[in-house]
């Protein structure tokens, strides 16, 4: 259930931020995972940092922490 709602919260963000928002979606077995000490099945990244269960899972916590990292990306 949680994989669901994060992926459901992650393409609703695509859709918000458009081309601001490069929206990849990987399997824990796929090789883009390998590089990274996963421990559960469900793990949000943007780029390289991790985003907390609480964060992804949440439209508005999510539209917040995006918001803010993509300003200071210029």
């Amino acid at each position: 259930m949680t994989c669901q709602k994060a992926t459901g919260v992650a393409k609703a963000m695509q859709e918000r931020f458009r081309d601001r928002l490069n929206l990849k979606i990987h399997t824990i077995n796929s090789p883009e995972a390998t590089a990274y000490p996963l421990k559960g099945a469900t793990n949000i990244f943007v780029g390289q940092e991790w985003v907390s269960l609480d964060v992804a899972t949440s439209r508005e916590k999510m539209e917040e922490y995006l918001t803010e990292i993509l300003a200071d990306a210029g």
